[in-house]
């Protein structure tokens, strides 16, 4: 009896692929209720900004949890079944938060939101690298990486701008309610995207607690790595304030609601620009003076909201944006060009990872001085990067310098 014919394995398409990754990142990030959250939070459902704060102390704290066990899901697991698993956790929390009327169910949709999102990022890096490397483009990652950081900062701008507008017409529950809607096309985006070949080494696939352990040694082994992920983390810190503490700047100098996101839109754009520039001045200054550039724009743009008491000031919020945009893709690169591929998601995971801890850490931090004093919240938010980011950079130099240079 003749065996029926069986279907040759679709060849892996790797721009095809990239630009449903784009598309994915694009419509995942473009939330209308973003830009103005916070006031939602305090207006809306009654909370303070130290409350607000404790939540996202949780929030970051969950994600702290769940952020590399997931990259490590990834990498064990494939990279397009754990987009799947955190965008249907992801949606779920999103749609819970917009219909949650007490703080109980605020903090059951938290717990859902951010453990989608861990799911997500990381995941996403990993997946951007291993289809260039698959196509034997991986030196188009730091570049590759800006663009998808601009599309994705550009679609949370614009749906910011939407969003914040809608609001000021209808209620500020309804961006919220839409902000269901683009997960539900991402799914369509993802049911066309392909698991992207991976080149594994002598190991190939380690078991899940393996992953965890050889990223950990990977750490503790490599100063390089350790070092440039700490300062990324830390001076990534800064969004947590600007997320935090930008929509009540603007609300205590009588903005208009309807343009929280058409102001915050030059600071997300500078940030999407600088990301796109951010591997050449990286091969122009080096990574670590861009480290270094990076800090003291991000120091000087906070302390220009704490100090100046007027609605320009902002300014400074655009300044942190750039700082960290021309900053992320670079380190990125670094840490990338030094992982291999079988625990590229779970590296990948690392500065989310501590980012959520920094961010857990210091919004109640900052919550708590934003409802006594913003300037004060800012500069104390300055003097907390300066300290720990400065630090990291000291050490990666000093590593940079004792480490021999390839032959």
């Amino acid at each position: 009896m003749t065996q029926p014919a069986t279907r040759p394995a679709r060849p892996f398409a790797v721009t095809r692929n990239l630009r449903l990754l784009y598309t994915l990142g694009t419509l995942t990030m473009a939330q209308p209720g973003l830009a103005i959250w916070v006031v939602y939070l305090l207006d809306f459902r009654g909370l303070t900004l130290t409350q607000v704060g404790v939540m996202e102390a949780f929030f970051w704290g969950v994600k702290l949890l769940i952020e590399v066990p997931s990259g490590a899901v990834a990498d064990r697991f494939g990279r397009r079944a754990t987009f799947w698993i955190g965008l249907i956790i992801e949606g779920s929390g999103v749609a819970m938060f917009a219909f949650a009327s007490s703080f109980p169910i605020l903090l059951v949709s938290y717990v859902l939101w951010s453990s989608g999102l861990s799911f997500r990022s990381g995941n996403d890096q990993a997946y951007l690298y291993d289809t260039l490397a698959s196509g034997h483009r991986s030196e188009e990652f730091s570049e590759r990486t800006g663009i998808y950081g601009a599309l994705t900062t550009a679609a949370f701008t614009i749906s910011g701008i939407a969003g914040a507008w809608l609001a000021s017409l209808t209620t500020l529950q309804v961006p919220m309610v839409l902000g269901i809607v683009p997960f539900i096309s991402a799914a369509v985006c993802l049911a066309f995207m392909q698991e992207p070949p991976r080149v594994l080494g002598t190991q190939g696939h380690l078991p899940y607690a393996e992953t965890l352990r050889t990223a950990w040694d990977v750490l503790r082994r490599n100063r390089l790595v350790r070092y440039a992920v700490l300062t990324q983390i830390f001076v990534t810190t800064a969004l947590g304030a600007s997320f935090l503490l930008v929509q009540p700047f603007l609300q205590e100098h009588r903005v208009d609601i309807g343009l929280f996101g058409l102001l915050q839109a030059p600071a997300a754009m500078a940030g999407a620009g600088a990301s796109i520039l951010s591997a050449r001045l990286a091969r122009a200054l080096g990574v670590l003076r861009l480290g270094w550039l990076t800090l003291l724009l991000t120091i000087g743009g906070l302390l220009v909201v704490a100090a100046i008491d007027h609605v320009l000031a902002f300014a400074g919020i655009v300044a942190v944006q750039i700082a960290i945009g021309a900053a992320t893709p670079a380190i990125t690169g670094y840490v990338n060009d030094r992982t291999d591929s079988n625990i590229r998601a779970t590296m990948m995971s690392v500065v989310p990872l501590g980012t959520s801890l920094t961010w857990a850490l210091t919004g109640p931090f900052a919550g708590t001085l934003g409802d006594a004093s913003l300037p004060l919240a800012f500069g104390a938010m300055a003097a907390v990067i300066l300290a720990s980011a400065g630090a990291s950079l000291l050490l990666w130099q000093r590593a940079e310098r004792a480490t021999p240079v390839a032959a």
